[in-house]
């Protein structure tokens, strides 16, 4: 009895381990693309991103403003510049089958100002991919 008490828990920490390092793979390319697609954005790249969104992307901007892509980007994505710096910290991944959703904070710096928001991203697997659906971003409110 022991030695099957013994071998339940080694098989339940393996597939724990096996879970946790796939969920940390799934959070590092997660952020990858996110990475890519926000370089894009601000290159004026809208052939890279086309390829890392759905075809029917929502977003839900800062103001409120939801923002619903009708055609491809390619050819018509302004670049901004100069361009801003960004990193998101604190962030989770949530898998649930082909999709996925990474929480965080998106820091954005530029030479006039710098700015946090709380961002949701999901991402959905499509033909293999995986593809933004939606997004949103909430201003961090500034504590004294």
């Amino acid at each position: 009895m022991r030695n099957a008490m013994v071998i339940l828990s080694i098989l339940l920490c393996s597939a724990a381990c096996m879970a946790q390092g796939a969920d940390a793979n799934l959070q590092r390319e997660l952020e990858a693309l996110h990475a890519k697609w926000f370089t894009a954005f601000d290159g004026g790249d809208g052939a890279a991103m086309d390829q890392v969104e759905m075809d029917r992307l929502k977003l839900v901007m800062p103001t409120g403003f939801i923002w619903a892509k009708t055609e491809a980007r390619a050819g018509k994505q302004p670049k901004n510049d100069p361009r801003p710096e960004r990193k998101l910290s604190d962030v989770s991944v949530r898998r649930f089958g082909d999709t996925a959703i990474l929480t965080g904070i998106l820091n954005t710096k530029t030479s006039e100002e710098n700015s946090k928001e709380a961002t949701s991203v999901v991402f959905v697997k499509d033909s293999g991919r995986w593809k933004i659906a939606t997004a949103q971003w909430t201003p961090v409110a500034r504590t004294k």
